[in-house]
């Protein structure tokens, strides 16, 4: 029921992106995905977010923050080689990109205990590699929106982190088994 209401929140707010085809929105049972191609985040071999990314990334905090669910950003790229100072392959590009979304998130106020990052290279194609439009395709970051638990976070977005100060103390770990030597 959440993912669901979270997913019509998403559609709304970004329905002109999705009419574009910049963004598209997948409903799973345990999950929702967000894939914004990187046309709009990005410049090329960059991962530093382009004037264009912050409405839709904006748009995209503003929702999320209502709700409690743990964020996965996973960047993707297509498989045309990249070597540069900053980025020696596709998986530092793509891990870069991704964590320049969970920087944006952040900023925007969503919890960052929430956020993670992975960067998945050209290991995961959603489509070939041998067209232009194919390797555009496969230029993405996905926001992967998991099962969560609870109500609509607080609006007040203090009171979600007075509210984690609160939280009950992280379970103990089990004692390491001790090794006696034979």
């Amino acid at each position: 029921e959440q993912l669901a209401r979270v997913a019509d929140e998403l559609e709304n707010a970004l329905q002109s992106l999705v009419e574009a085809d910049l963004v598209a929105i997948r409903r799973h049972e345990f999950w929702l995905e967000v894939e914004v191609r990187t046309d709009i985040l990005f410049p090329s071999g960059v991962a530093t977010l382009s004037d264009n990314a912050y409405p839709a990334l904006d748009a995209l905090a503003a929702t999320l923050i209502k709700y409690p669910n743990p964020l996965r950003v996973e960047g993707h790229t297509d498989n045309v080689p990249i070597s540069t100072r900053h980025y020696p392959s596709n998986w530092e590009l793509s891990a870069a990109r991704a964590a320049s979304v969970v920087h944006r998130f952040a900023r925007a106020g969503i919890s960052p205990d929430r956020l993670s990052v992975i960067g998945f290279g050209e290991f995961r194609p959603a489509q070939t590699n041998d067209t232009p439009a194919g390797r555009n395709a496969n230029r993405r970051v996905i926001i992967v929106i998991l099962a969560g638990e609870g109500a609509p976070a607080p609006t007040d977005t203090a009171g979600v982190a007075d509210e984690a100060s609160r939280a009950a103390q992280p379970a103990a770990l089990p004692p390491l088994a001790s090794v006696t030597p034979e």
